[in-house]
């Protein structure tokens, strides 16, 4: 999946929103872990950072929110990224389709 922007702030941030979306279920599928790691390197979101989101979740921890005001910037970049990440694992269940609503509402697009 092509980065959403150039940016990599930009894309760190879509990072932590597709984290919100696969948690929406309170928990993190094998498969959307590992959709959400590579899209991380190809995205050129730092390591470390990549590290410090994957931890929260690791111990239970809140995630950090995304800027949403940036995101709202490039809506169709993110709504892409978002339901990507929803097929990932090969199940759609109710909470991320809900989630995903949601983000359209606040992006303006529903």
């Amino acid at each position: 999946m092509n980065a959403p922007s150039n940016n990599p702030a930009f894309n760190t941030e879509v990072i932590k929103l597709l984290l919100q979306v696969a948690w929406a279920n309170d928990e993190l599928d094998p498969k959307e872990r590992s959709f959400i790691e590579n899209l991380g390197q190809e995205w050129k979101v730092p390591g470390e950072v990549m590290k410090d989101l994957l931890a929260h979740l690791d111990l239970g921890k809140p995630l950090p929110q995304p800027n949403l005001s940036l995101l709202k910037t490039k809506p169709d970049e993110v709504l892409a990224a978002a339901n990507a990440l929803v097929a990932a694992d090969g199940v759609i269940d109710e909470q991320e389709v809900e989630f995903i609503k949601m983000i359209e509402q606040f992006l303006g697009k529903a």
